[in-house]
């Protein structure tokens, strides 16, 4: 677990941002720089992880917190807009379809569901239900190695065979080429200690990609690494017996520039949206259970910087985990109205909590727009840095496929 206590400004990146591909030889792609895999990982092998290991995530102080809550409300530029997910093997190639709306006319913020799962799965025990279930069992716990040493995150699917994350999770900041995990394993709905005997076993990874200023060091971030604009990753995971992960369990749609937000009257004119953060914190039940926090998620723009921050008792090992809106499965209605946006889609990740114990908050950098990755569209695949990020890997034909 990384932590950090000093207060600095860093530099904001006059660039446009490219991307950057983990792993073996160096070699020149558009917009970045990136090496395959090791050998074993993309093999789907390699040294298995420990049954437990420390988490990762950067602290933030209280200050660091507080002073965005000093910015005037703000709405980011852009156009909203979400892609599609899938509730796994019976309709791998259908959209999740409606999920339960974000807000209505009021503008308060809500999220209203169904308590049934949309896809069932394997929950024949307390701890497999509803984890092993969609949308549950999208998300899962990421195990990652740094030279001898594990560590554990958060990720959940957003393709057949592509899950996003924090890139602090798969990438040392600033660190270039030294900075990469040397293994990275994905274990979906994950309920136990270790990866032996999960419901839908383990994968390996075959590319992981970072925006180019926080491999390079030059993220706008209020201290080195922490509170930054672009701490995501994308993992591109091999197949398991043929079979992609995403076609075992489905996956979710992403949004970006405040799919679900809203502009909050009541909230002092806060753009907002009800968040549901699903991780792995190693501080609740050992890091072996996924665990839920629902709570409002507030935008944040502090001059170049870009932010949502929630409330949560979530801690290290919940980095990298998803923050979606619109959880769960849509009711039938009558006589009602669901309100407004349609789409259950992640639009953050778990990025950074608090020096302070029992502060109980985090941070995620903001889907969508911002001064390093400013573009409405990035090749059919979204706006900003996650549309930048995923049209990266995914207009890449060797991963096409897992898009």
């Amino acid at each position: 677990m990384k932590t950090s206590t000093t207060l600095a400004v860093l530099a904001v990146a006059q660039l446009v941002g490219g991307a950057v591909i983990a792993p073996a030889d160096a070699q020149s792609n558009a917009g970045g720089t990136g090496r395959a895999a090791p050998q074993a990982q993309s093999q789907g092998q390699g040294a298995a992880p420990p049954a437990n290991a420390p988490g990762r995530l950067p602290l933030a102080t209280q200050d660091q917190f507080e002073g965005l809550e000093t910015s005037p409300p703000a709405t980011p530029s852009g156009a909203p807009g979400v892609s599609k997910g899938s509730r796994g093997p019976k309709a791998a190639a259908d959209a999740d379809g409606d999920a339960p709306q974000a807000f209505g006319t009021s503008t308060f913020p809500y999220t209203t569901s169904r308590v049934a799962v949309q896809a069932l799965g394997n929950s024949s025990t307390a701890n497999r239900t509803p984890v092993t279930s969609y949308p549950f069992r999208a998300s899962g716990k990421l195990w990652m190695r740094f030279g001898t040493s594990w560590y554990v995150c958060s990720a959940s699917l957003i393709g057949r065979g592509i899950l996003v994350t924090a890139a602090h999770c798969v990438h040392n900041y600033g660190k270039r080429a030294a900075g990469w995990a040397n293994a990275i394993e994905f274990v979906p709905a994950n309920f136990a200690a270790g990866v032996a005997g999960q419901p839908y076993g383990k994968f390996t990874y075959r590319y992981a990609a970072i925006p180019t200023p926080y491999f390079a060091g030059t993220d706008t971030c209020t201290q080195v690494g922490v509170v930054c604009n672009n701490d995501i990753a994308i993992v591109v995971l091999n197949p398991r017996n043929g079979v992609l992960p995403g076609n075992m369990v489905g996956w979710y749609s992403y949004g970006w520039n405040g799919y679900s937000f809203v502009t909050s009257a009541p909230f002092g004119s806060r753009f907002m949206s009800q968040i549901h953060q699903l991780g792995y914190p190693v501080s609740h039940d050992a890091g072996q259970q996924m665990q839920r926090t629902d709570a409002p998620g507030v935008y944040y723009a502090s001059g170049n910087l870009r932010n949502t921050q929630i409330g949560s008792a979530q801690t290290g090992g919940s980095s990298g985990g998803p923050w979606l809106v619109n959880l769960g499965a849509a009711p039938v209605v009558s006589g009602a109205s669901r309100g407004q946006a349609l789409v259950q889609a992640v639009v953050g990740v778990t990025s950074y909590g608090s020096t302070t114990v029992g502060y109980n908050r985090q941070g995620s950098s903001w889907f969508g727009q911002n001064v390093q990755y400013p573009a409405a569209n990035y090749g059919g695949r979204g706006a900003g840095n996650i549309g930048f990020l995923v049209n990266f890997v995914c207009s890449q034909p060797a991963f096409t496929a897992s898009c």
